[in-house]
């Protein structure tokens, strides 16, 4: 038996192991290697050691969840997965599948599993010198590290909240940077933070370019609630638009803050959500007017019943841009953030914007449908191409601008401070 180690990939929909790293125990050469050498079965397993059971669309029951997964390529590499014309370890590159996903769940919890895989080498590998030994039937199963560079920098602590956090490299280089705080949808909730900035692709507010548009370097905060932040107390999805975390949360913010007093700058708090997370948002800026010093809420929850005077009043000293699709399948925007735009817009407030998608599609290139048109998601995933930073029109379709210049939503936000 052999190890192997994972790389994973954050992706729009989840993460995805996306290579396997083998550990050969002698070279191989670039010829010496093809998918085609190699069989990959996963088991995917919960937390308590049960093999996952997994009801797929359209199927009469629930299955385990296991079976062989498609190797696109094969190469040698070394110990990181780095490509190389020839190393003692091998890395195979899978199709991203569902069999290889990281996080399973539904609309109101997800949790992570783990993939156990079982590689077994098919093919000898050839003799490197004259009068060597070939390498044959090699089976890898058992996985010693996973390897993630989109974690890179990233963090869980605890006070009133669990939380995930970003430091940038820059943090201790005695100025003063932004904090961005992240609040996740419903189905983020729980007990792990790694779920809360990982379920969707949270990470990408570290990667340099998000990271350059905020102004060079920010801190991320991604707080985490035990249910959904729309649990008033009675309900978790109430309509009343109150919750019971609202002062944990700021509790959460302000010991963050002060945890590292050197290194964030108070006049650059910015605050940004998608659907349970987009209602927080909302909420926070009723509650504490002018603590924050831009908002982005998308597909936000908050609504028009409970737009009074003294929440339009706190809500509009903050600059927003809000972010919607037509046809969203889980929060009306026509009741939620269209309302709430017009209504603001009407008390004349001008820092104000809003981005109206027709459609919810892939915005990178990287996915497409059967036909090669761009992938088109669920329209209620407007975070993806909040993530993506697609953002940069506002409702009448013009382009936003900042000091006559058009901007994308996290170069606007970059530019915020109170």
């Amino acid at each position: 038996m052999a190890n192997y180690k994972t790389v994973t990939r954050m992706t729009d929909t989840g993460p995805y192991i996306e290579k396997l790293i083998l550990d050969l125990g002698r070279e191989a050469g670039a010829n010496d290697l093809s998918p085609a050498g190699f069989h990959v079965h996963v088991t995917r397993y919960e937390k308590d050691g049960t093999i996952l059971m997994r009801k797929e669309r359209g199927a009469d029951k629930a299955l385990p969840s296991l079976g062989t997964v498609t190797v696109r390529v094969a190469y040698p590499c070394d110990a990181e997965g780095r490509r190389l014309l020839s190393g003692c370890f091998a890395a195979l590159e899978l199709e991203e599948e569902r069999l290889n996903k990281r996080i399973e769940g539904s609309v109101l919890a997800s949790r992570y599993i783990r993939n156990a895989y079982r590689v077994t080498q098919i093919r000898d590998l050839p003799p490197r010198e004259e009068g060597g030994v070939a390498l044959s039937g090699l089976v890898f199963d058992t996985c010693t590290e996973d390897l993630c560079p989109a974690l890179e920098g990233w963090t869980n602590g605890e006070n009133t909240l669990r939380y995930g956090a970003y430091t940038p490299a820059q943090a201790n280089g005695g100025e003063k940077l932004p904090l961005l705080v992240w609040l996740h949808g419903a189905g983020e909730g729980g007990d792990d933070p790694l779920v809360a900035y990982t379920g969707n692709r949270v990470t990408a507010l570290s990667s340099p370019e998000v990271q350059t548009k905020l102004g060079g370097a920010a801190w991320i905060l991604v707080p985490q609630c035990p249910t959904v932040w729309m649990d008033d107390g009675r309900e978790q999805l109430s309509h009343v638009n109150q919750s019971i975390y609202v002062k944990p949360l700021k509790a959460c913010i302000d010991a963050f803050v002060e945890q590292h007093a050197d290194s964030i700058d108070r006049d650059r708090i910015w605050v940004a959500g998608v659907s349970n997370g987009g209602f927080m948002t909302i909420r926070m800026l009723a509650d504490y007017p002018g603590f924050f010093a831009a908002a982005a809420p998308g597909c936000e929850a908050f609504f028009e019943e409970n737009l009074t005077d003294s929440v339009l009043d706190a809500v509009q000293q903050t600059p927003l841009w809000l972010t919607h699709a037509k046809g969203d399948e889980l929060v009306d925007p026509t009741q939620t953030s269209l309302p709430l735009y017009r209504r603001l817009k009407d008390r004349g407030m001008e820092n104000l914007h809003m981005t109206y998608w027709d459609e919810v599609v892939d915005p990178t290139g990287r996915y497409r449908e059967a036909d090669g048109r761009p992938r088109s998601y669920f329209r209620h995933g407007v975070w993806i191409l909040m993530l993506d930073d697609a953002c940069r029109t506002d409702l009448d379709g013009s382009r936003v601008l900042c000091d006559g210049v058009p901007v994308t939503l996290w170069e606007w936000m970059g530019k915020q401070r109170r």
